[in-house]
């Protein structure tokens, strides 16, 4: 008589353990070391690797040792995201927006876009809303990136002309190392943002070409100006500032969001950039510290031939 019990499919099984295995990983594997690690045929775990990296669930690295892809993450994050109450997260922006006294925006990764998650309403979120997407073109999403392996680097900064190359490598090493990014705004630029906000404000109102408010999106997004080095950031002088942004990290210490203010702001003093900082940092930490993880389930035994 059936029990009702569904039998676990091995072929399933086996995609599972390659997935948390690499999971529990601090550092790449060959598929031959994921092999041997599970005791599963090399070439049916070269076969399942490659659909994962396909998927963009792996990365294949160019020293062909694998590890977990930046789709898998952005799946971690919308998982974690569903276990609650989405109104905690947008308590967190407004907090934010109210203590900074500006626009903020939280985004992800969407595949080969970037994705809106929550906004507050300002200059710099103008158009804006929860579900948007824009095309993935440097320097959006860079607190992502950051963290993301070195051949997805590349590909970001491609995204851009080669003359903005050694920039947005900077602009990589500083979230790295510094754990923000602060952008100046040209003088010149503030006419041309008013009008895509404009723009932007309009399609949002008008919804039917989704495409081109994506397009608008992303050119709003390029008018950021050039990224401070922290010395230049750090130093006594009142500095015009566009925006803000820093690395959502999650329990697992992936970084699947980008958390961003938006000052537009021509003399901002030093005092005023260090309150920004303080506060786009604990805003930060709040938000990862409420991504829980999706409720564990029990470690398979390793997947057999």
């Amino acid at each position: 008589m059936p029990t009702g019990k569904t039998e676990s499919s091995p072929p399933t099984q086996r995609v599972i353990a390659i997935v948390e295995l690499l999971a529990a990983q601090d550092d790449s594997l060959t598929s031959a070391e994921i092999a041997d690690s599970l005791d599963l045929n090399r070439s049916t775990t070269g076969a399942i690797l490659a659909a994962l990296a396909d998927g963009g669930w792996v990365r294949r690295r160019p020293d062909l040792r694998y590890e977990l892809g930046e789709r898998l993450a952005a799946v971690g994050a919308r998982a974690a995201l569903g276990q609650r109450d989405r109104a905690w997260l947008d308590r967190e922006l407004a907090r934010l927006a109210d203590r900074v006294d500006c626009g903020a925006a939280l985004t992800a990764l969407s595949g080969g876009h970037l994705k809106f998650v929550a906004v507050t309403r300002d200059r710099l979120t103008v158009g804006m809303e929860s579900g948007v997407r824009i095309p993935l073109l440097a320097p959006a999403g860079a607190a992502i990136i950051a963290h993301t392996g070195a051949a997805r680097q590349r590909d970001w900064i491609d995204t851009r002309g080669a003359e903005r190359r050694d920039e947005y490598r900077a602009v990589l090493d500083t979230l790295r190392t510094a754990g923000y990014c602060a952008w100046r705004l040209e003088r010149d630029s503030l006419p041309g943002v008013r009008v895509l906000s404009e723009v932007a404000d309009h399609l949002a109102e008008h919804p039917g070409n989704t495409e081109l408010q994506g397009k608008v999106l992303a050119q709003l997004a390029t008018f950021g100006g050039s990224a401070y080095d922290q010395q230049t950031f750090d130093s006594d002088a009142t500095l015009p500032l566009s925006y803000m942004s820093a690395p959502v990290f999650d329990s697992g210490g992936h970084a699947v969001m980008e958390l961003q203010i938006g000052p537009l702001r021509e003399d901002v003093t030093r005092t005023e950039r260090r309150h920004y900082l303080t506060e786009l940092s604990a805003a930060a930490r709040r938000i990862g510290d409420g991504l829980e993880p999706v409720s564990p389930r029990p470690t398979p035994p390793p997947a057999r031939r």
